[in-house]
């Protein structure tokens, strides 16, 4: 509970890129197939029974308190209930509701574990159904998230403001983007960019796309990866996809763009600016037109750290009455591509 209270100052890492461009990605990077292992399982009958599939939530249980057996740590018990909305593709009869009124808002955060008896992979993907309310709140901070700890914990344990631990930490979350309401990563890695006045590391974005606005009053199909780094290397990457559309994918190389300070534009060149934590101040730089390599996530430095949590949950710091209204439902952790569900 200690570490669920430091969740409330998260600010999370973003990467983005419009994909399309086939030779923008270099030889080594993840490749994704057309279709995902949800094509196999119509309405997504049976899909947790896929060796694929590390955990299948889709909120049919008998009670709440069933629900929660399943998961490792809670919060906000009261502001969650069933509900009979669901995504027209369904096959369930009800989703979940995290409805916030007062407090920080609901989560529910489990373990991911391994053939092994341990926890954790080197490469994730998490795809899950959102409905934000049409009159929904602005949200200071939103999950689906997947990270890791070292060693793995029943609880989030994160620490905002500073980058993390090579060798204890990372995570990165997709985000509704509070008052734009626009879709982003929120990420936190050991190479994380900082940003003035001080050098703090409140999060770097990576989309910044202000077309990819979120459809507030509809079902949405989020789903995003991870993949691992190899240890001495920047080799890591995250991809995004919004209603089986590829909208984000970063590694070592790719996509181009611009850093200002926290913030990667994708395509961008010009003149950048990066905080230098050895000086302590602004630090300027060119990049050609359509911008520098993206650089890779160092995710970890050391091989035990790997992909081992799933996190979803509702974050605001406003009063008390600030109402957030949002449904998840089918989610599905795999080792492969998931993709939306699928009807025949």
């Amino acid at each position: 509970m200690k570490s669920l209270m430091l969740m409330r100052c998260l600010v999370f890492l973003s990467v983005g890129w419009t994909p399309g461009r086939s030779d923008s990605v270099p030889p080594g990077a993840s490749s994704f197939p057309a279709q995902g292992l949800a094509a196999r399982y119509p309405r997504d009958a049976g899909i947790e029974r896929d060796a694929r599939v590390i955990f299948a939530e889709n909120f049919e249980e008998a009670s709440l308190e069933t629900l929660w057996a399943r998961w490792e740590t809670i919060s906000d018990k009261p502001g969650m209930t069933f509900t009979g909305d669901v995504p027209a593709v369904s096959a369930g009869r009800q989703s979940l509701l995290m409805d916030r009124t007062q407090g920080a808002g609901a989560a529910l955060y489990r373990r991911l574990k391994n053939a092994n008896g341990g926890f954790g992979y080197d490469r994730v993907f998490a795809r899950y159904y959102v409905k934000f309310d049409a009159d929904c709140g602005e949200i200071h901070h939103f999950g689906t998230c997947l990270g890791g700890n070292l060693p793995a914990t029943r609880w989030p344990s994160v620490k905002a403001g500073q980058p993390t631990d090579g060798a204890k930490s990372f995570w990165s979350g997709i985000e509704p983007g509070g008052a734009s309401w626009t879709w982003d990563f929120y990420t936190y890695w050991c190479e994380m960019r900082g940003s003035p006045p001080r050098g703090q590391t409140w999060g770097n974005s990576f989309i910044r796309d202000p077309q990819l606005t979120v459809k507030k009053g509809g079902w949405i199909c989020v789903e995003q990866m991870i993949r691992m780094n190899e240890v001495g290397d920047t080799d890591g990457e995250q991809a995004l996809w919004i209603d089986g559309r590829l909208i984000a994918h970063l590694g070592k190389g790719f996509p181009k763009g611009l850093w200002i300070f926290d913030k990667f534009t994708p395509g961008k060149g010009g003149e950048g600016v990066r905080w230098n934590a050895t000086e302590g101040g602004r630090e300027k730089f060119i990049v050609p037109a359509g911008g520098a390599a993206f650089e890779g996530f160092r995710w970890r430095t050391v091989k035990e750290l790997n992909v081992n949590y799933v996190w979803l949950y509702v974050y605001t710091q406003k009063p008390d009455g600030h109402r957030i209204k949002v449904w998840f439902d089918d989610v599905v952790v795999a080792t492969d591509y998931i993709g939306p569900i699928q009807t025949r």
